[in-house]
């Protein structure tokens, strides 16, 4: 039993020593590249992923939980350029989202679903913010919805809503959050980043 013990502690120190971050995988590797920097990224650490789904504009949403057990939106893209990192506290609007929709049950709009419904309280807080247009909606994995509206500029919002009328993030996203600004980086590059 003794040598048998032996033989096995040889055999693990002979394995090739991995970082874990680097042993660790959830997909494919623009996916794991993201993940690894949204949860790099996270300055509670250590943070663990709760989930992540393909954002509708060929990059990533990144669900990373902290110490704490806050949840955290991370936007980032293959090359693990973070676009978005924020800290959902709850229903922005307090339960008040009802009320900036006017809700007409014979609307075609509601046809559409929990995503319509989603959109639509997106479209009514992003009024506010100019005049933008909905170019993709997808599933936050998390039950809700991820909304980005888009400026004739080219800009993009990110909009993180229910479809029972809570806002949970409505975030100006355009630069990586990481060095980047304005200066660096040209309109035209941004919009191509961004799956435009």
């Amino acid at each position: 039993m003794l040598k048998l013990s032996l033989v096995a502690a040889a055999m693990v120190a002979a394995l090739p020593a991995v970082p874990a971050a680097a042993a660790e995988s959830w997909g494919d590797a623009g996916r794991d590249t993201a993940i690894a920097a949204c949860i790099d990224r996270n300055g509670y650490k250590p943070a663990k992923l709760k989930a992540s789904v393909e954002d509708g504009l060929s990059d990533y949403i990144v669900w990373v939980e902290d110490k704490d057990g806050d949840l955290w939106l991370c936007n980032a893209n293959e090359s693990g350029e973070i676009y978005a990192n924020i800290l959902l506290q709850g229903d922005l609007l307090g339960g008040e989202g009802a009320q900036l929709i006017a809700y007409d049950p014979t609307e075609v709009s509601t046809a559409r679903g929990p995503a319509g419904r989603a959109e639509e309280l997106c479209a009514a807080v992003g009024v506010h913010f100019g005049e933008l247009e909905i170019v993709a909606t997808v599933d936050d994995a998390l039950g809700d919805y991820l909304v980005w509206l888009k400026t004739a500029e080219g800009g993009y919002w990110m909009c993180n809503a229910s479809a029972d009328q809570k806002l949970y993030a409505f975030e100006w996203v355009e630069y990586p959050v990481d060095g980047s600004t304005a200066a660096d980086i040209t309109c035209c590059a941004i919009n191509e980043e961004r799956g435009a």
